[in-house]
């Protein structure tokens, strides 16, 4: 029986301690990358406004495997944003363009993801920029060799 109490005891500390431990770490998580492409503002929002054209350049909608519900959420002179949710999670998804320099548009596209106070949630979160980041970097870089190619 004491080595049962010391059991439930010890669980009850260990997730107590992972829980505070957790809660060091943001609620809020951002991955973020960019790209400069080599054309007007104009030329580059097309191919972001129009979701049709997204498996043109953007992987997730390459893969048939991965099933993905992308909703509209507002548009504004240099940015765009929309509200992913795959599976049973949701998450804003925002693209961003600067023309710093004549003829030169950046597009910073990023995600956000709110977390829950879970601890699994919060450890789990750590690796979002790996898992995304790559296949983001891909994505942008089909981009730009898309519309570089169609001025």
């Amino acid at each position: 029986m004491r080595l049962i109490k010391l059991l439930i005891i010890s669980i009850v500390f260990f997730f107590l301690l992972l829980t505070a431990f957790t809660s060091l770490i943001p609620s809020t998580v951002r991955i973020s990358r960019a790209v400069d492409i080599q054309a007007s503002k104009e030329q580059v929002l097309p191919y972001l406004q129009e979701q049709q054209r997204w498996p043109e350049w953007n992987r997730w909608f390459q893969d048939s495997a991965v099933a993905i519900d992308v909703q509209f959420r507002q548009q504004t002179d240099s940015s765009l944003q929309y509200q992913w949710a795959a599976g049973d999670r949701q998450f804003s998804s925002n693209f961003m363009l600067y023309e710093v320099r004549q003829g030169t548009t950046t597009v910073q596209w990023f995600f956000e993801f709110e977390l829950a106070w879970y601890p699994w949630e919060k450890l789990g979160s750590i690796v979002y920029d790996k898992q995304m980041g790559p296949v983001m970097e891909e994505s942008l870089g089909n981009l730009r060799k898309l519309v570089e190619s169609n001025p």
